[in-house]
């Protein structure tokens, strides 16, 4: 019995896709120079203002699928009333800017979440030490 033959006929027979090929095409998006995300854009915007705040993935993406645009001055306000908290051992706060309500965890300098003005409607706010206007 002839060994190459039989493989040769297994292979013949085989049933389904056709095999991969051993070099797979690169995506057109791996190709491209990625945009930055929106949180890039964001820890750029503190970096040049000077802002030591940060702001958690879950803020980030309350911030982007809300639409809220934060300004450079916004930014600012929120580090100074933050600055005024410090001081006082606090936990967490209760940052109101304009028409958006921030929940800061004291000990990282965090923006935990945010609220804006559409949701401030019949929203109790719990588990805060203080609250600050911006």
């Amino acid at each position: 019995m002839n060994f190459e033959l039989n493989v040769a006929r297994l292979r013949a027979d085989r049933v389904g896709p056709p095999p991969l090929p051993d070099k797979q095409p690169q995506s057109p998006k791996t190709e491209e120079k990625a945009k930055p995300s929106f949180s890039e854009h964001l820890k750029k915007a503190c970096e040049d203002t000077g802002v030591r705040t940060l702001f958690s993935r879950h803020a980030v993406s309350r911030v982007d699928s809300r639409g809220i645009n934060l300004s450079h001055e916004q930014l600012a306000r929120i580090d100074r009333a933050i600055d005024n908290v410090e001081a006082k051992n606090v936990e967490k706060t209760l940052v109101m800017l304009d028409d958006i309500a921030l929940i800061v965890g004291m000990d990282q300098r965090k923006v935990i979440t945010l609220v804006s003005s559409e949701e401030l409607k019949q929203n109790v706010f719990t588990n805060i030490d203080s609250a600050v206007i911006a």
